[in-house]
């Protein structure tokens, strides 16, 4: 390996973060140490603090970092690991744990860590610097692998309000036609339910600026009363991304087969653009092109084609995350089922996550929707148009490096100038996932 761009990459990859200092801390003295870059000092009061304080994240990460700094690379490697196993999607800690193994000529074990951080979805200048770590570590002679695949399997039970997101009212009084007595299909239906979730990823990283994936979600829920909503969801992506300085580019192809009851309902294939460019310390703005097809194999009145424009901004704050979503899009339905099933859409959204403490961490968001269809229905006097507004809360509790406890609660509601197509619906969950490499 060129010992120039490993010293360079080294130095950048430094760079890439700053040392997360909490607002409440419990080291005040080292962490000015270390914001003061004096690491000797650092490390000596770490030596002190040890025996009451392995086994805190915040205290490790410090300790380790300082052990880095002044060459004692297998401490900095044992304190290290213990953060990443207590705060495994937490970015920080791996580059360093990367960095020690690096200094301690442990090749394999660094590059597993950066791809590790890959899996994290970083900022695009720390994605462009690991992909670069990781090209001239193989290129330098190392046989660890490039690949990386990660697996997850999830089991959780739970109650669903309204499982086909049906109208409330069994009758609606129609046009020209009176009183109608709808078909129970469409009407609102409650029941219990058990769900296993399979994810497989695998990420390579084929040149300096180039890293590819693929990604498999399969989802099956069944219901304890009405089985013949049962469904499986299969969730099928493969992408690569250019990392150019500050921005990433990134495409995707994916494929979503359905099946309701047993039988194949509806297949979404679509291709995603999207762009992510670091603005600063903790800011981060994608934009995003999406078309996709829409077939659905039981309605094909419903068939249609959709584009939809993003742009959504990442932000860290102390401990929170936020996410900023607004979107515009097009439904544009075939010929054959008549422009009142094409329609526009306006879209705004919210996600925030707290992390209370290294093994809990909550989740919350809200998101609007407006759908606007381009025709009147036959039998309706006014064009269809929706406001649906969702929320939900999920709340995860670690409780191995492996393991962890999830709870979550949402609820939708759909207004429509149409009363038949009213609907509202709550779900709550609880469940564990299990991930491993």
């Amino acid at each position: 390996m060129n010992f120039i761009k490993y010293k360079t990459l080294m130095f950048f990859l430094a760079l890439c973060l700053n040392v997360t200092v909490s607002a409440q801390s419990s080291y005040p003295a080292l962490e000015k140490n270390i914001k003061l870059k004096q690491y000797t000092q650092a490390y000596q009061q770490a030596l002190k603090l040890r025996a009451q304080n392995e086994g805190d994240p915040r205290f490790d990460y410090l300790y380790g970092f300082s052990a880095l700094q002044t060459g004692h690379y297998n401490e900095a490697v044992f304190a290290l690991d213990r953060v990443t196993v207590a705060t495994p999607n937490v970015i920080r800690p791996r580059l360093e744990l990367a960095r020690a193994y690096l200094k301690l000529n442990n090749k394999t074990a660094a590059i597993k860590e950066f791809n590790d951080v890959l899996s994290l979805s970083p900022p695009p200048n720390v994605i462009r610097n690991v992909a670069s770590y990781i090209y001239l570590l193989n290129k330098g002679g190392s046989q660890a692998p490039k690949t990386v695949i990660k697996q997850l399997a999830a089991f959780s039970i739970g109650y669903d309000t309204n499982i086909n997101f049906g109208t409330n009212n069994s009758e609606i009084d129609l046009p020209g036609f009176g009183l109608v007595t709808l078909n129970e299909s469409v009407v609102k239906q409650a029941s219990g339910f058990a769900e296993a979730k399979f994810q497989i990823m695998r990420q390579t990283v084929s040149s300096k600026t180039r890293n590819s994936f693929m990604l498999a979600n399969l989802r099956h829920r069944k219901y304890f009363k009405k089985t013949d909503f049962d469904f499986t969801d299969l969730d099928l992506r493969s992408g690569f991304s250019i990392n150019r300085n500050n921005k990433q580019y990134q495409f995707i192809a994916r494929d979503r087969p359905v099946f309701l009851d047993g039988n194949l309902y509806s297949n979404t294939f679509g291709i995603d653009t999207i762009l992510k460019n670091k603005l600063g310390v903790g800011m981060v703005l994608n934009t995003s092109l999406s078309v996709e097809n829409y077939d659905n194999k039981k309605s094909p009145l419903t068939d249609r084609k959709r584009a939809l424009l993003g742009v959504k901004l990442d932000q860290v704050i102390g401990q929170i995350q936020h996410q900023y979503n607004i979107y515009l899009g097009k439904e544009f339905a075939d010929k054959k089922a008549g422009k009142q099933f094409s329609r526009n859409i306006i879209g705004l959204g919210y996600k925030g996550s707290y992390k209370w403490n290294p093994s809990n961490i909550s989740f919350i968001s809200l998101g609007y929707k407006n759908y606007k269809h381009q025709a009147a229905y036959p039998v309706f006097p006014n064009k269809r148009e929706d406001d649906r507004l969702t929320a939900s809360i999920i709340h995860e509790r670690r409780v191995t490096d492996k393991a962890t406890l999830v709870f979550s609660a949402s609820h939708t509601n759909n207004k429509s100038n149409l009363d038949l197509y009213d609907a509202k619906k709550n779900e709550v969950k609880i469940g564990i996932r299990y991930e491993w490499d």
